[in-house]
């Protein structure tokens, strides 16, 4: 993983390097989508969403409190965490994501709808802080029906 050296495995430290990470991931798995790269950008948006509750939980101190039994590196309890704390209102989503993920990796012919995953990833991160605000982007046009 690629922060392994900057962070600290058992504390959360310093919210910035975790928004730093969230942005770094969705920047990189759009690019890798305009490249044609699916696996990858797949996990990238997936990387994008585990940095973006991690920066949540870092910046929001109450929110310690729900993950203080939880190891920090384990995507979905953190996500099963900040649903019930009722930041997420899908407890279902991170799930399908994972799926989309393992789908990507195992399938290299998976066939996904980019567009879609990235406008939900976008709403992930809007929940969580990491985007200022929702608006719809799309990585590739949509054919006119």
């Amino acid at each position: 993983m690629l922060t392994d050296g900057f962070l600290d495995r058992n504390h959360l430290t310093d919210a910035r390097a975790e928004l730093l990470c969230a942005r770094f991931y969705l920047r990189a798995g759009k690019r890798l989508v305009k490249k044609g790269f699916r696996p990858h950008d797949v996990a990238a948006f997936y990387n994008s969403v585990f940095f973006g509750m991690r920066y949540y939980i870092v910046k929001h101190k109450q929110c310690e409190v729900l993950v203080k039994d939880h190891d920090l590196w384990d995507a979905a309890s953190l996500f099963q965490a900040l649903t019930r704390a009722g930041i997420f209102d899908d407890p279902l989503l991170f799930n399908r994501l994972s799926l989309a993920v393992e789908r990507a990796l195992w399938q290299a012919s998976f066939s996904l709808d980019s567009n879609a995953m990235l406008e939900e990833v976008e709403g992930l991160l809007t929940k969580l802080g990491v985007l200022p605000y929702h608006s719809p982007s799309m990585l590739t046009p949509r054919a006119n029906t």
